[in-house]
């Protein structure tokens, strides 16, 4: 049993960081929490939202050492979910898991990242921009007090809280032994609804969600026709801003990044930067002959 005083510690550095909690049925609780096997009993928060507001939520996961085609992928479904009003959960790791928040950013609606560790201890430290990001549009959560340092055993106990407070999983890319397919077995267990991306047969980073698809999950072949069978009505994305120079510049053309950077008078690496953000938001796309062009 923890001490009290640890307890009252805990609350008090909490509050100083603006680092606020909810208890297990109380107010501000999810929901979705309420009805799996073993829930937190106190869940911290910092962000515009208390966890209980972040719904409908669809989790999006996948490896941390993942493809190009997984980043774009995720990103993409995130943003389209994000653009129907879904809140995209996923844990801020590396690789899947940063590109879903960055799609949902992208998206508008909020989204959710749970921790493996206090909230104030950043992990992956390159994060910390994003966990801003996060925080100012949606919500960080952990059931770690603060000062707690992310561990080996921490993710897969976070990983519930994932598949916990969404309706559904999806996995973009994931080897056979890895922490997606920890959360897999999660969400089945509270019985969730598991779907999956097809992914390269010859890469070992997509035999666990090639192997989910081969024993029943859902097949992701696009975020609308994923929107349209969780029950949520896939928006149109948002029209392309005419603010951005690059864009503009696309338009009705295909030309180089070096011919881009010429016209718009812009560092060639600032220019390169934009283009794979572009890119991954499914705005650009470049084609054979290293051409760029709208899509």
């Amino acid at each position: 049993m923890i001490p009290d005083t640890h307890v009252e510690k805990a609350f008090s550095v909490s509050l100083k960081l603006g680092i606020k909690a909810v208890f297990y049925s109380g107010e501000g609780y999810p929901e979705m929490l309420n009805s799996i096997p073993d829930p937190p009993a106190v869940l911290f928060y910092r962000g515009k939202y208390p966890p209980s507001e972040l719904s409908p939520a669809v989790a999006v996961i996948g490896s941390r050492r993942c493809s190009l085609y997984g980043r774009k992928t995720a990103r993409k479904i995130s943003m389209k979910l994000s653009n129907s009003g879904v809140c995209v959960v996923s844990g801020l790791a590396r690789g899947i898991d940063g590109e879903a928040h960055r799609g949902a950013l992208d998206g508008g609606s909020p989204t959710a990242a749970v921790m493996g560790g206090g909230l104030d201890v950043m992990y992956p430290p390159e994060h910390a921009s994003l966990a801003e990001r996060v925080a100012e549009h949606g919500c960080l959560i952990s059931e770690y007090p603060p000062g707690v340092k992310p561990a080996r055993y921490t993710f897969p106990e976070r990983n519930r809280i994932i598949s916990g407070l969404s309706k559904a999983v999806v996995v973009v890319e994931a080897g056979e032994r890895s922490g997606t397919m920890i959360t897999v077995a999660t969400a089945l267990d509270q019985g969730r609804d598991v779907f999956a991306v097809p992914g390269d047969i010859t890469r070992s980073s997509t035999m666990g969600s090639n192997r989910l698809l081969r024993d029943g999950a859902g097949v992701v072949l696009s975020a609308e026709e994923l929107a349209e069978e969780l029950g949520f009505g896939c928006a149109h994305a948002p029209s392309v801003p005419v603010s951005d120079p690059i864009l503009a510049s696309l338009s009705g053309k295909r030309i180089t990044a070096q011919q881009l950077s010429f016209d718009l008078r812009q560092d060639a690496s600032t220019v390169n930067a934009r283009l794979l953000e572009l890119e991954l938001q499914g705005l650009v796309i470049r084609i054979p002959g290293g051409l760029y062009t709208l899509v």
